[in-house]
């Protein structure tokens, strides 16, 4: 898979020039150029997405398409960051660390109203939790480097709700103390355009990316970014395969829609 560039959306505490932040970028930089379509392939080469007409419940034609799913290529990106020694499925819950959510109230003076009560609701508070959800999910890959340092990366092959909600996690558990980097790895637009329909990527996300920049500008210490990921290849050699789609939300509408 080709590496397009990483974008850091803040860093607070220089830690872009940080020998840490080199080596955990190269190592999951390396995994992402690991991954490799068709089997036997040291590149990642893709079928283009095939336009064929299709009859809907009306009788009516309707153009759709057929592309290549996504849960191959995170397997592969999984796998190879196993090997590196980075944690999948992590827990990201608030209620791992009761100080961290002090450190958050520390940084910010963050208060809820309730209403019309005007009743004052901090994160803080002995019992916030009977109003506030602690869990966020789990990280899809979480490390920890001898000198302390935490990072998870959440691969973002979801709708483009869930690569927003990916970037809100990191945000609100950095806040919090539980991690001190954040990458969040995206398709490139013309990557996209080849997988299941309507997953996040690059070019619908980035518009909002100065919304969680001013985010960051509220912590101590931190680092934020983005990884945009493409193909080595696109092809219409049949004997190359798409890559199998899974049974459940955008792939369970395979071809889905132009």
């Amino acid at each position: 898979m080709k590496f397009l560039r990483t974008v850091v959306v803040f860093d607070r505490g220089n830690l872009i020039d940080s020998s840490d932040w080199k080596t955990l970028h190269e190592t999951y930089v390396n995994a992402l150029r690991g991954i490799a379509h068709p089997s036997g392939s040291d590149k990642f080469i893709i079928r283009k997405k095939l336009a064929i007409w299709k009859t809907s419940r009306s009788g009516k034609k309707t153009l759709q398409w057929i592309r290549n799913g996504v849960v191959p290529i995170k397997n592969q990106f999984l796998a190879n960051l196993e090997k590196a020694g980075w944690e999948s499925e992590s827990p990201a819950g608030l209620e791992r660390a009761s100080a961290a959510m002090r450190n958050a109230r520390a940084q910010a003076d963050i208060v809820f109203k309730e209403y019309p009560a005007k009743r004052e609701i901090r994160l803080g508070d002995e019992g916030w939790a009977e109003v506030f959800n602690k869990k966020v999910g789990n990280f899809d890959f979480f490390t920890k480097l001898d000198s302390g340092l935490r990072c998870a990366v959440e691969w973002e092959t979801g709708n483009i709700s869930s690569s927003h909600r990916s970037m809100n996690k990191l945000c609100l558990v950095m806040m919090a103390g539980l991690i001190d980097i954040g990458v969040v790895v995206l398709p490139s637009r013309d990557l996209y355009s080849h997988l299941t329909d309507r997953i996040g990527n690059w070019t619908e996300l980035s518009p909002y990316l100065p919304l969680w920049h001013h985010i960051g500008q509220r912590m101590k210490r931190g680092l934020l970014a983005v990884t945009v990921v493409e193909h080595d290849e696109l092809t219409n050699d049949r004997s190359v395969p798409f890559i199998g789609q899974g049974k459940d939300g955008r792939s369970a509408k395979a071809a889905g829609k132009r």
